[in-house]
């Protein structure tokens, strides 16, 4: 099994736990498979649609060619069960051979298993990665990099209420930490963190979190 994280510093395993650093090394491929793999299993993407989102410099007959050689390197370099076709114009990955940690992530939010997500989000998408001459993927990489991140403060804010609720308060104010480190702008989060802290009694650390936020604001938006 090819074990593939995008969440914070990129690591991407074979079968054995040996790093694949051929693929690491080489910007387009790599960014060409998170783009695949960030999708839920079995999601198959058409290669007309690749075309313009890695090599919007060429022409259609140089652009072919250069997804050919891109899919050609990540089969030598992931095995050939791993990266699929679907008929001769749509490429996929393998879910029985291939892991990514986006769609688990996603996976454990839809099941519930908030802590389980959470666990598995390691920081941004694609965290300092950045692909010269390809605008359309990182528009794509933005948008998953904010709506991924919303999600993972938002599954951390609802761990806290749950937390909460079930009388852990050492364990609720982790997760509101969380929430509000995950988004740091977020009035509600720092409200939850605040009421936390203050129902412990820990006053003061309610104060330093307040402080900090104003600060924040401060900084960013004058």
């Amino acid at each position: 099994m090819i074990r593939f994280r995008a969440f914070g510093s990129v690591s991407l395993r074979g079968s054995s736990g040996e790093e694949i650093s051929g693929i690491l090394a080489q910007p387009k491929r790599l960014a060409l498979l998170a783009y695949v793999a960030a999708t839920p299993p079995g999601t198959f993407h058409r290669r007309d649609a690749l075309l313009g989102l890695f090599w919007p410099e060429l022409d259609q007959a140089h652009a072919r060619g250069a997804l050919r050689k891109a899919l050609y390197d990540l089969r030598e370099a992931l095995g050939e069960e791993v990266l699929v076709g679907r008929g001769e114009d749509e490429v996929g990955l393998n879910p029985d051979a291939f892991w990514c940690d986006v769609p688990a992530f996603e996976g454990a939010l839809a099941a519930g298993n908030l802590a389980g997500a959470l666990e598995l989000y390691r920081g941004d998408f694609l965290q300092g990665f950045f692909l010269s001459q390809a605008p359309e993927f990182e528009r794509w990489a933005d948008s998953e990099r904010e709506q991924l991140r919303r999600r993972a403060a938002e599954a951390a804010g609802d761990q806290a209420k749950s937390e909460q609720q079930a009388g852990n308060a050492h364990e609720a104010v982790h997760w509101a930490r969380r929430a509000l480190a995950l988004s740091p702008a977020d009035e509600t989060a720092l409200r939850r963190l605040i009421g936390l802290l203050d129902r412990q009694g820990d006053r003061a650390a309610a104060v330093r979190e307040y402080e900090a936020f104003a600060r924040r604001l401060a900084q960013e938006y004058e």
